[in-house]
């Protein structure tokens, strides 16, 4: 993990987990990662398979060019794309599982970004994982990342790490 947000919000979650499969939901205090909020959000599991945005940061919204609460996390992939992260968070809530994730987005062929991305677990009710907090974060930022909404993208890379 490189992005200072996603390495932030990895390190919290991991000291409040304290080798718990996962923290509760409401173990997550928000002042403690404030200075990353913007760049942070949360999804719920819906209909068996789905997840949508529970909560998003203002960075987020403003990156993808719309306010991304109540949509679904799982939409505007491709075909393959959509599968894997479908096998992704099947990981993450039924194993408790951390997604690392590598993802290009933009708003045509030729402006293009890459955002790196955490998802982790969270209990919801008694044992089961139905929340995720994630974080994603340009590796960089071009001089045109204000002139257009985010409205494509894929997955270049992703991990899987299962934490003992």
């Amino acid at each position: 993990m490189k992005q200072r947000t996603v390495q932030t919000l990895f390190n919290y979650w991991d000291t409040v987990r304290g080798g718990r499969v996962a923290p509760r939901r409401l173990e997550i205090e928000p002042s403690r990662i404030a200075g990353i909020l913007a760049e942070t959000f949360m999804l719920e599991r819906v209909n068996g398979g789905d997840w949508t945005f529970r909560l998003a940061g203002t960075r987020l919204c403003e990156l993808f060019g719309y306010e991304l609460r109540g949509t679904s996390f799982l939409s505007g992939w491709t075909q393959q794309d959509r599968l894997l992260l479908e096998r992704q968070m099947a990981s993450v809530s039924g194993e408790g599982a951390v997604a690392h994730l590598a993802i290009e987005a933009g708003i045509d062929a030729r402006h293009r970004i890459e955002l790196e991305a955490v998802l982790l677990p969270l209990l919801h009710t008694g044992s089961t994982i139905g929340r995720v907090i994630g974080a994603m974060s340009p590796t960089s930022q071009p001089d045109w990342l204000d002139k257009g909404r985010l409205t494509s993208r894929r997955l270049l890379r992703d991990e899987l790490v299962r934490l003992d």
